[in-house]
């Protein structure tokens, strides 16, 4: 079973889609901030395996990726235009 995490940053929020297998089973928004950010980290928890993709979009992604630094999750970040 494959997991996915895609996340889509903006200014204020992040838009949080769960793929399993290729099909959305949840989506839900987040704020950037660290109860944002501590909630995905509960979600993120609750899976063994499982893969994190978000657009980086310059300074509104930033913080989401200094978030998974400090608690060491993996992530794949894409920076295609």
């Amino acid at each position: 079973m494959r997991v996915v995490f895609g996340i889509d940053v903006s200014k204020a929020s992040s838009e949080v889609t769960i793929l399993v297998n290729g099909e959305k089973i949840h989506g839900y928004t987040i704020p950037n901030d660290a109860i944002g950010f501590n909630r995905l980290l509960g979600d993120l928890k609750t899976v063994h395996q499982l893969d994190i993709i978000f657009k980086a979009t310059g300074v509104y992604s930033r913080r989401l990726q200094a978030f998974f630094s400090q608690t060491s999750m993996r992530n794949g970040k894409d920076n295609r235009k």
